[in-house]
């Protein structure tokens, strides 16, 4: 570079000085070519071969990335949505989020001691857990929030789109048979990651692929990928949910940015959930079937025993209670979602009486996530997971027959 500023300079004509238009002309010269220098630096930084400093094999990787949970890390992240979910509002949060880009910073010393800041153009909201429980703190609202606890099975929520929790909540829900093979070296956020693909066998589940690039040396992630498939098992032609870091430090946080501090003056509140499935799963762990789709309920969590839970894979589905004004106006949501929405055909169930009920239902989808709500006479309920239409389909049946031996 500097030999080019130095021809640019040279005044030539025997040492005369220029004409100004040419002094001019070689001024901007030298700007343009400076500015083209700034503009090339980075992609030839993204172009530099990529050698991460330890060799592992896909398998060894994705092993490293399952037991990631203790590593200390700080960083900078986006998150990019693309399923196009439709805004309803009992959801908006889901939908905004899984639709959308999340910028994130985060702060990760413990799974006990986490902090994610989500970040708007007008403040943020911040989420801190600790081992009593969590806080949240809304910038705009000015609330801090103090939560008991959430259940296990949940709605998805901001700091579940980080590399390293999203790489290991997906990678809990694959099986060890399923194919894993390696991907191209990436640098990450000043990572040498090596990368690795686990295509997912199981019919049931919508998840064709998780692809996941990470430290070699301990498996922190850095980046995810999440590709759906069709209905002829083919992958989707790119990934629907993509989280990577942009920015890393891997020294333990200080201690004191895991510690709420608003304002002086800010609103506070207690709560038992921040969740809406742990408010609705609060109820009678028979307000759900024992049984859906041919697969058994997992044992429900203390303290949220109306949450029905089927399944420990991809493939899980989740079943919870609805109140039935919530079901009336979801149903209608689901009717006016256009593409995004159909009605589920079920027959109207007799009880033990020969009494039939009323019974409908509907579904809003995208390629990843299907999400059905039924109702029967009085009774609700939503049906939920990373299934095929077929599964959910079969879901609702068994849930509306189960509701007449229950009436």
């Amino acid at each position: 570079m500097t030999a080019i500023l130095d021809r640019l300079r040279a005044t030539g004509d025997g040492g005369a000085p220029p004409p100004i238009r040419s002094v001019r002309v070689r001024r901007w010269t030298v700007v343009a070519v400076v500015a083209a220098l700034l503009v090339a630096v980075p992609v030839v930084v993204a172009a530099w071969p990529v050698s991460p400093a330890v060799s592992v094999s896909p398998a060894e990787l994705r092993d490293r990335v399952a037991a990631s949970g203790n590593l200390p890390w700080s960083g900078y992240a986006e998150a990019s949505g693309g399923l196009n979910l439709p805004d309803v509002a009992q959801f908006s949060d889901v939908t905004t989020l899984l639709s959308g880009t999340s910028r994130l910073r985060g702060w990760y010393a413990a799974p006990d001691r986490v902090r994610v800041d989500q970040l708007y153009p007008a403040g943020e909201r911040s989420r801190y857990t600790t081992s009593t429980g969590q806080v949240v703190w809304d910038y705009g609202a000015q609330l801090l929030t103090y939560v008991r606890r959430d259940p296990l099975v949940r709605l998805p929520r901001p700091d579940d789109l980080l590399p390293p929790q999203l790489a290991r909540r997906l990678l809990s829900g694959t099986l060890p048979d399923d194919p894993v093979t390696g991907l191209p070296a990436r640098r990450v956020a000043g990572v040498d990651a090596a990368g690795f693909r686990v295509t997912v066998a199981d019919p049931r589940t919508t998840v064709g692929a998780l692809d996941v690039w990470a430290d070699p040396t301990d498996g922190l992630p850095v980046a995810v990928e999440l590709h759906t498939k069709g209905a002829t098992g083919t992958l989707s032609a790119g990934p629907v949910v993509v989280t990577r870091f942009l920015d890393l430090d891997r020294e333990t946080p200080d201690p004191s940015l895991f510690v709420a501090q608003p304002t002086p003056g800010v609103g506070v509140t207690r709560s038992p959930t921040s969740d809406l499935f742990g408010v609705l799963g609060r109820g009678s762990p028979d307000s759900v079937p024992a049984v859906v789709d041919g697969v058994a309920r997992v044992a429900p969590q203390r303290g949220f025993a109306a949450i029905g839970k089927y399944g420990t894979t991809l493939s899980q589905l989740i079943v919870v209670p609805l109140p039935a004004d919530i079901a009336g106006s979801l149903l209608g949501n689901i009717g006016d979602a256009g593409s995004a929405g159909r009605t589920i055909a079920v027959a109207a169930p007799q009880n033990a009486l020969g009494r039939t009920a009323n019974a409908s239902a509907g579904a809003l989808e995208s390629s990843l996530l299907r999400l059905a709500v039924l109702r029967v006479g009085t009774r609700a309920w939503a049906i939920g997971g990373l299934v095929t239409d077929d599964v959910l389909d079969r879901a609702v049946t068994d849930i509306a027959a189960d509701s007449a031996g229950a009436s």
